[in-house]
Order: structure tokens, then C-alpha cells, then sequence
């Protein structure tokens, strides 16, 4: 099995992004986390996304491990590892001077934007994400 490639996203920090202890505020951690989930779909997905369609989360849960703070350069590193069947599941680290600062899981929904439900993963979609490496099916 291959190890699947993840997609890089740097964002740079921001000082608003800063809390009064001075160091990276925990609700921006979640957008960070985001700008990685949207690489993402636009650079692996978005051309075997159906018309009509996006993603929607469903659940985030980060893990902080150590302290960020500004100035710097957030380095966020996004894999899908799971599919069910309209869910894909990312695992994402977040890397602040080299420093693992987050980890997250966030598990995303294909939606019908005007039908407003989920829908099935297409076999197209499935055949991107496997082309990529290593995943697992909850199917």
C-alpha cells in the first residue's frame, strides 16, 4: 500500500489571529484547518465534483499540541483516509517554525446545494481520492 501524498497549504498569520497571551487565538486553528480542506477539493476534487454540489462538515475535532504564535507561516498538511458513503474523512496537521502546533479530523459531506441533503460519493470521485494512496472504506 502507498502512503498518500498530502496536500501543503501555508497561510500566513496574521496579528488579529493572536489572543492576549499572545499566541495563536483556538478559534483560528478551525479557519487554518479550512483554508487546508478547500486546497484540497480544489486541487484533488474539484473536477469530478458534480455541478450543483459541495462539501459540508460535519464534525471537527482538533488537537492542540503546542503553542503558535506571530509572525509565522501555518503549514497545514490535508489527506483524505477514509470514505463512507457521502462522507470523506481528512486528517490534517498544522505546523507553525516547524513545530506541529494542531491536529484535526474533520469528516465532510458531499451535499446537493439546492436539494439541502447529502448524497452519494460518485465512483469517479472515489477512483481521485484511491489514486492519491493509502485509504480505507467505512462502506
Amino acid at each position: 500500500m502507498t502512503t498518500q501524498s498530502p496536500i501543503i497549504t501555508e497561510v500566513t498569520l496574521r496579528y488579529s489571529d493572536m489572543d492576549v497571551l499572545g499566541h495563536l487565538n483556538n478559534a483560528v486553528y478551525a479557519s487554518l484547518f479550512e483554508a487546508g480542506r478547500v486546497a484540497y477539493v480544489e486541487q484533488v476534487l474539484l473536477e469530478v465534483t458534480p455541478p450543483g454540489l459541495g462539501y459540508v462538515v460535519v464534525r471537527l475535532s482538533i488537537d492542540f499540541k503546542a503553542e503558535a504564535r506571530y509572525p509565522g507561516i501555518a503549514r497545514i498538511e490535508s489527506v483524505v483516509t477514509r470514505l463512507g458513503g457521502s462522507s470523506l474523512v481528512f486528517k490534517q496537521t498544522l505546523h507553525v517554525g516547524g513545530k506541529l502546533s494542531a491536529a484535526a479530523e474533520g469528516i465532510c459531506a458531499l451535499f446537493d446545494l439546492k436539494e439541502r441533503r447529502a448524497v452519494r460519493l460518485p465512483e469517479m470521485m472515489r477512483e481521485r481520492i484511491a489514486s492519491m494512496g493509502s485509504l480505507h472504506s467505512a462502506e
